[in-house]
């Protein structure tokens, strides 16, 4: 699998944005994730990506709450392309990794495209996104 993005738990999208284009990195529009409850922005950097990930009604609940009330603004994961995100489940699963999100429509990335959340005590979050061919 492939690197796509590291995910960052953000309080203030725009700040957050401002600070990282001063080292260079160019975002695009901020996506409205309502089923997640989440603002979602991608920055990209001489072929890295970033993703900016903010609350967007503090009064429900959103998969970056926690994190930023236990840890402040931070990357919390990384997200790797997968053609075939069941096997790659099956694949994972398999070595131990826990399940956080089953794969669901992703709204940043555009129509039909899913992605998934896994967790291993090791080394954290990780994301999988299909690629569409």
């Amino acid at each position: 699998m492939v690197v796509d993005h590291i995910g960052y738990a953000i309080k203030d999208i725009v700040k957050a944005k401002e600070e990282f284009e001063k080292f260079g990195f160019e975002f695009g529009e901020v996506v409205e994730d309502t089923d997640r409850n989440i603002l979602i922005q991608f920055g990209e950097n001489g072929g890295y990506r970033i993703e900016l990930i903010q609350t967007m009604n503090d009064e429900e609940p959103s998969p970056v709450k926690e994190i930023l009330k236990k840890n402040g603004p931070t990357p919390y994961h990384l997200c790797y392309k997968t053609k075939d995100i069941e096997q790659e489940l099956r694949r994972l699963k398999a070595e131990k990794w826990m399940v956080v999100a089953e794969p669901k429509r992703a709204i940043a990335f555009g129509d039909g495209v899913r992605v998934s959340f896994l967790f291993k005590r090791s080394i954290g979050m990780i994301e999988l996104v299909e690629e569409k061919d």
